[in-house]
């Protein structure tokens, strides 16, 4: 029983990373679908009972034909898998998931699996995607900025978002302008959120 739940339970994070679906509306189909905040929380019945909602969302479970290897948990691989996902977020990458990011790493490094690359290889990867990356951020931030600038926030946000978009533009490099994206997408969210409510 315990070894259906644990299954169970990786099953529908597979799903949910598959799904990129964000934590909120994770735990919204947890609670209304399984009534728990938490997927350890859920009894076997309504583990299946999620799994087969995710399923109707369009998960489609794959046979396990060989062992699946381990994350590789290094920080240059979290930063590569975070990038990633990050691109996934902006509609760069269509598909999110490990098998699609080591075909990836398997191009630029040629090795399979991002647990193999080395410091050279890992560094190569990194700044493939953010070269990639610099094609799309530039003119997603210029277009959202006036948005994020019409909002009615307070004087001192205002000029520290000034001061980070004119560096970004400025230097032209990904982290600057990684720094301006997430801004402006706090303030939106931050603004947009009150004014809505």
């Amino acid at each position: 029983m315990a070894a259906d739940r644990d299954r169970l339970i990786r099953v529908i994070h597979v799903a949910r990373r598959e799904l990129a679906m964000d934590d909120d509306t994770y735990r919204g189909i947890l609670q209304r679908v399984g009534n728990a905040q938490s997927a350890k929380d859920l009894s076997v019945s309504n583990l299946q009972r999620v799994l087969e909602h995710l399923k109707a969302c369009g998960f489609k479970v794959r046979p396990n034909r060989k062992p699946s290897r381990p994350l590789a948990e290094d920080p240059e691989s979290k930063k590569i898998r975070a990038m990633w996902l990050f691109m996934h977020e902006l509609g760069v990458v269509r598909d999110p998931s490990e098998r699609a990011l080591a075909a990836y790493v398997k191009r630029i490094s040629h090795v399979d699996a991002l647990q193999w690359t080395n410091g050279d290889q890992a560094l190569a990867v990194i700044e493939s995607l953010k070269f990639w990356a610099m094609r799309f951020l530039p003119h997603l931030v210029r277009n959202l900025a006036p948005t994020v600038l019409a909002l009615p926030m307070i004087e001192i946000e205002r000029v520290d978002l000034q001061e980070r978009l004119n560096e970004a533009f400025l230097r032209g490099t990904y982290d600057p302008m990684l720094v301006a994206w997430d801004r402006l997408q706090d303030l939106q969210r931050k603004y947009r959120g009150a004014r809505d409510e």
